[in-house]
């Protein structure tokens, strides 16, 4: 392994100090379709992630990073109306455990367990036409720096910093499918406790984009192929640029079951199919909405 990729990869694990990174706000299909004003929404997840190929420059570079997480999320989300507009104010309690070891990063076990930052988040609705089926929303994401963190610890559920994030969803209908256009970017404020030594972390933005392509095969089952794009993110430490930047593709499938009027489930799998710099990861998921 060259300088630059060793350095890649040790400052993946070292970035972990900073808290493991969750994608709980990635959409699912169909999340920009509003429910009516009124409408109450419980939303449970469960995401297993795991990942053992390390890549730097988008070369594999490693194959013993063990890395596994087991994530809950807890979503209460609120239909109403401001004026003419629907809005969906909502808040995810995200929780979880995480481990990492192999000898990529030499040979030491860590772990971590507890709550993560949690994120504020409202869509409001410009376009909501159930009648033509087509959907277009804004959400501003607030993730707030309250999970636990240490920074003598090389894995936290904390990040030690706010992030700030601005969303746009467009949902076309074409009678059983769908299409889902999702495009974010995501800023964040210094962790100014980076390490041990109080070293200041900063990172650049990043930059998500999704599709979602859903088929209704029955009023109570459709299935979904789901793409998420990340770029940027490139972290600097006491004022040295880390050349760890984002450049990733992950393809997902998506089953979803309504077995009744008011519960949905979403059954997931997905992986990474090409990383730029960092861990390879696969990820199995579950979705349960409880409408009332």
């Amino acid at each position: 392994m060259n300088k630059k990729c060793l350095m890649v990869v040790t400052i993946f694990v070292f970035s972990l100090i900073t808290g493991i990174e969750i994608s709980s706000a990635d959409d699912d299909a169909r999340d920009y379709i509003a429910a009516p004003p009124g409408t109450n929404v419980l939303a449970i997840y469960y995401k297993h992630i795991s990942g053992h190929n390390a890549y730097c420059d988008g070369e594999k570079v490693g194959s013993d990073t063990n890395l596994g997480m087991n994530l809950g999320i807890f979503r209460p989300i609120f239909y109403t109306n401001i004026g003419p507009f629907t809005i969906d104010p909502q808040v995810l309690i995200i929780f979880g455990d995480a481990s990492l070891d192999g000898q990529d990063v030499g040979g030491v076990e860590y772990s971590t367990s507890g709550l993560a930052d949690p994120v504020l988040a409202a869509t409001l609705w410009l376009v909501n036409n159930p009648e033509s089926q087509t959907w277009f929303g804004i959400t501003p994401f607030v993730t707030v720096p309250i999970g636990e963190y240490d920074n003598d610890d090389v894995l936290n559920m904390g990040k030690n910093r706010w992030a700030f994030k601005g969303e746009f969803g467009f949902v076309k209908g074409f009678g059983d499918f769908y299409f889902d256009l999702v495009g974010n970017v995501e800023f964040f404020t210094d962790n100014e406790s980076y390490t041990s030594a109080d070293l200041t972390l900063e990172q650049d933005p990043i930059y998500t984009l999704e599709t979602h392509l859903s088929y209704d095969i029955n009023a109570s089952f459709f299935v979904s192929a789901d793409y998420y794009y990340h770029n940027g993110g490139e972290t600097t430490v006491a004022g040295t640029e880390q050349d760890d930047e984002q450049n990733d593709h992950t393809a997902q499938l998506t089953l979803g079951l309504k077995p009744a009027p008011n519960f949905q489930f979403l059954i997931q799998y997905g992986e990474d199919i090409k990383v730029e710099n960092g861990v390879k990861e696969n990820t199995f998921g579950l979705r349960m909405l409880y409408i009332f």
